[in-house]
């Protein structure tokens, strides 16, 4: 089978498994901050030495206040390879599905399907957090201002 062909047909297997839902306000939100700790000298720098550590317990501190636990699921991440700017954090928007039941290699092939609203907050400080929850989690308009390429 030509590489064209396994990945048509792993996009039809995935199709043919999903479970369409209506209800978007119960969508729910995975946020993954850049914990990654190297050592201080490391030229590739790390979110830990930004504030990383901190703005990821500033998140926990803030969904948690606001009771959005049910929505939005707060994770330390290893590094999301944009170390240039500073403590990151990488928002992804779940969908309705489960698909955990495919092995791992064929989710990560499709994870531009399964997270398809990812969205990338860059040089945070632990005063955007709670603006980002604002826009983003209670308002669903990502918060432009901090957002960095995705790419």
């Amino acid at each position: 089978m030509r590489v064209a062909e396994t990945e048509r047909s792993l996009i039809l297997l995935y199709e043919s498994s999903l479970t369409l839902s209506i209800a978007m306000s119960s969508s729910k939100y995975r946020v993954f901050v850049c914990t990654k700790q190297r050592h201080p000298n490391d030229p590739e720098g790390c979110c830990y030495h930004c504030g990383g550590q901190e703005i990821f317990q500033a998140f926990e501190a803030e969904i948690q206040q606001r009771r959005l636990g049910d929505r939005v699921e707060v994770r330390p991440s290893g590094c999301l390879d944009r170390c240039e700017a500073g403590a990151i954090a990488l928002v992804c928007q779940l969908q309705q599905q489960s698909c955990s039941w495919l092995p791992l290699k064929v989710r990560l092939k499709l994870q531009k399907w399964l997270f398809p609203n990812r969205y990338l907050y860059g040089h945070l400080t632990r005063a955007d957090v709670p603006v980002i929850i604002d826009s983003h989690f209670v308002n669903g308009q990502p918060l432009k201002q901090c957002q960095i390429s995705n790419s």
